[in-house]
This record gives C-alpha cells, structure tokens and sequence, in this order.
C-alpha cells in the first residue's frame, strides 16, 4: 500500500471514530419530554417503561388509574420488562378536547441482522389523558398489562 492509500486510509478511520464518539455524546444528552404537554408525558412514560423505572411510570398515571393496580406490582412488572434498547419512542397525532386528550405512541422496533438483513416492525396505540390539577396523567397507558390483574 502506497503513502496516499495509507493516509486515506487512516483519514476515513478516523472520520468513522469521529462519528461513533459524535453519537454516544449526543445520545446522552437527549432532551427530556416537556411534561407540560400531553405527548410529553406520554413519551415521559413509555421512556421510563422502556428503561425498567417503574416509579417514574407510575407517577405519571392518573390517580383514577394508579387505583385500577397495585403500586408496587406495577413498579416490579416494569423493571422486569424495561431495558428494551432496540426500540426507538416516537409521539404523533396529539389531540386536545374537553375531555382531556389522546396522543398516539409509536413504537419502533428494530431487529437484528436476520437472512435478509436487519428488519423492524412499528406498534401504533392510542394513549388517553386528563387534567390533574396543572399537569396532564394519562389515563389509559399505551401497555395496560402493567396494570392488569395486579391488584391482590
């Protein structure tokens, strides 16, 4: 291998090293969800669910629907289920009525290489909220099987 070759070589190397460092500073300082707004609260949720902080999700439920389960159930179920890192949260379609609001939850999943590549499949659910005093609790979770059947 020449001079040229080598110095392009290790130009590229670099570059690819750059944008690898680039993206693991960048994904620690994601901006938290604006718990002011309903589609906030319910990315605050799906994100707490995501990584396994079952008190983050809980406290951002209802009264109405913290009692339809038991606290510390829901708590457990949750960080059984949570570190899903090969999902990827989004919030569309945010509704605001008299009622409260509906926002819908879109989660994508991505799998890994298979025979013919890497696939991913999205799940698309409607997440109902309400007013409590100034801030918005979502009174029908996007997963309601963290609430079924827990209380004793």
């Amino acid at each position: 291998m020449d001079r040229f070759t080598a110095l392009i070589a290790s130009g590229v190397v670099a570059l690819v090293v750059a944008g690898l460092a680039v993206t693991q500073v960048a994904r620690g300082r994601e901006t938290p969800p604006d718990l002011s707004t309903p589609s906030g609260v319910v990315l605050a949720y799906a994100v707490a669910e995501q990584r396994g902080d079952g008190v983050t999700a809980w406290n951002l439920l209802a009264p109405s629907t913290q009692a339809r389960g038991d606290r510390d159930r829901f708590i457990a179920r949750v960080a059984s289920t949570g570190a899903r890192d090969r999902e990827y949260l989004t919030v569309e379609d945010a509704n605001i009525d008299a009622d409260g609001a509906s926002v819908f939850l879109v989660q994508t999943f991505t799998g890994s290489g298979g025979l013919f590549g890497s696939t991913s499949w999205s799940n698309r659910v409607s997440v109902r909220l309400a007013r409590v005093g100034n801030d918005w609790r979502i009174t029908v979770p996007a997963d309601d099987y963290a609430l079924s059947f827990s209380k004793p």
